[in-house]
């Protein structure tokens, strides 16, 4: 099984407009580090994964996952960390609210949109399968993977396969939140 868990919020993803409506800044490879409401969400995933034996716990090298990582993680096997999970590169985008550019655009695999720095989707699948690719080949290893929201979604479209619109926002996963995915059951690719 994969135990996928999105990091605890940071105040970039708490971060709210002039009108008080949440409105998340993009932190793709922005080392942000949790706040005090990421760590309480971190702290109740790691109370429900508490009797899970992991072969494997892999992380991605930015501070906000690593000490989600450090919190969820039970220990029972060396934290490995891997590029690969890293958030999607934002480039340009970096820092921008959620309203402040084409959002839905960015998220949606059959927009043409061309970006001056920013990673495109197609990229981060490439990664991210790669490494689901591998750990396929031991469907019944209890692995926990530690990464970010837009690495959640090419994980999805991996099990449930790519959304028929292109629209990856359709694969939202919380903060803090475990997402449990059987690898004999792929559906995707």
């Amino acid at each position: 099984m994969i135990y996928f868990v999105r990091h605890g919020s940071t105040d970039w993803n708490d971060n709210k407009n002039a009108e008080g409506i949440s409105c998340p800044r993009c932190q793709g490879r922005i080392d942000a580090s949790l706040n005090e409401a990421g760590i309480t969400q971190a702290g109740k995933t790691k109370d429900m994964l508490k009797d899970i034996k992991f072969k494997r716990i892999i992380c991605n090298p930015l501070k906000r996952a690593r000490q989600t990582c450090d919190i969820v993680s039970n220990r029972t096997a060396k934290i490995e960390i891997d590029a690969c999970l890293i958030e999607r590169d934002f480039g340009e985008f970096e820092g921008l609210a959620r309203d402040e550019f084409d959002f839905n655009g960015f998220w949606n695999s059959n927009s043409n949109q061309k970006f001056a720095r920013a990673e495109s989707i197609k990229d981060v699948e490439k990664r991210v399968f790669e490494l689901l690719d591998e750990l396929k080949k031991n469907p019944d290893d209890d692995v926990l993977l530690v990464s970010h929201g837009g690495v959640g979604r090419v994980v999805m479209s991996y099990f449930k396969g790519k959304p028929k619109d292109g629209n990856y926002l359709t694969f939202e996963i919380p903060n803090g939140s475990p997402l449990i995915l059987d690898l004999n059951e792929i559906k995707g690719k």
